[in-house]
């Protein structure tokens, strides 16, 4: 969900002093209605999802053509320059 990485996302929203995520309380959503729209987000058309323990379950497949769809768009607008430089003074050896 974000750079920090809590074990459950309902973390994200507890107010505990020690682990508290500001940001996620103040966006305007309430941690019930962000569950909700996750049990219901998906991309894909369920009746050509495999079931759970088979050989071709795929477990992001809700999400599948959308990141596809992203990977492809990324490697078509950027390319890297043939020798890229590593700057030496960030990089100790």
């Amino acid at each position: 969900m974000s750079v920090l990485r809590k074990s459950f996302l309902r973390d994200y929203w507890r107010f505990r002093l020690i682990i508290q995520t500001p940001y996620a309380a103040s966006v305007g959503m309430s941690r019930d209605r962000f569950l909700g729209l996750l049990t219901i987000f998906h991309l894909n058309n369920d009746d050509v999802k495999a079931a759970r323990g088979q050989p071709c379950y795929d477990l992001p497949f809700k999400i599948r053509l959308v990141t596809e769809k992203l990977i492809a768009t990324f490697q078509d607008v950027y390319t890297p320059e043939e020798q890229p430089t590593i700057d030496k003074a960030i990089c100790p050896f």
